[in-house]
């Protein structure tokens, strides 16, 4: 019976251990990020922790601020300090793009009437952005893989591509990871952009994965819990 008693209050133990945070790997640092208050509606209450490639020693915030209501997004990007530091705003970006060499993630916040991502989702933002490419006539994108993956109790949509667009042309890399964060009156679509344009870029997907893995979202009680959180 004793022995029983010890059984039981081990497994409690173990139930009631609280997660521990992913292990920081080498090349990598710890960054948290506290979402701008401020304009509202832009940016979710809360902040989010990650680990970063080390060579990402700058960190750059700002609001692109769109030309229809409620398109504006924060953006928060983790960069080299010798890389470019544009950032770019506005319907009209002309001069706010980096044109040559990128190696950066951008962390971009807007406020969103979608629910939980999906593949049926993921689907829909690829069909326009082929079509915006045909329409202006851009190479098609190449689309490596899409997938689902839950992190920390949220879901990521998480697509690689390759291939130029209307402001950044070929050879061009990205990796976005994509998530829903439920709140009161409207969602927050919390998007993690990967973006590479190099000679090498064959890390990208690898890295993005590893970055992605240590993501931890907290917000204020009732305000963007992952479900059964």
């Amino acid at each position: 019976m004793p022995f029983v008693a010890l059984l039981l209050l081990l497994l409690l133990s173990a139930c009631a251990a609280p997660e521990r945070e992913p292990a920081v790997p080498a090349g990598f640092v710890a960054r948290t990020v506290a979402f701008a208050p401020e304009p509202k509606f832009v940016s979710p209450p809360g902040a989010i922790s990650l680990h970063v490639p080390a060579r990402y020693d700058t960190l750059l915030t700002w609001v692109d601020q769109a030309d229809t209501p409620g398109g504006d997004q924060c953006k928060y990007r983790f960069v080299a300090a010798r890389g470019c530091l544009l950032q770019e705003s506005g319907f009209y970006r002309r001069g706010t793009v980096c044109q040559g060499p990128l190696d950066r993630l951008t962390i971009i916040t807007q406020a969103t009437s979608s629910a939980e991502e999906s593949l049926a989702t993921v689907a829909r933002r690829r069909r326009h952005a082929d079509e915006t490419n045909q329409a202006i006539g851009v190479a098609p994108i190449v689309w490596k893989s899409q997938k689902l993956v839950v992190v920390d109790g949220r879901t990521f949509s998480v697509v690689e591509s390759f291939g130029g667009n209307s402001l950044v042309a070929a050879p061009y890399s990205q990796v976005r990871a994509v998530t829903v964060l439920p709140g009161a009156g409207h969602n927050w679509e919390v998007t993690l952009l990967f973006e590479c344009k190099q000679p090498r870029c064959q890390h990208l997907g690898r890295e993005a994965a590893q970055v992605l893995q240590s993501v931890r979202v907290a917000t204020p009680a009732g305000a963007g819990s992952a479900p059964g959180r």
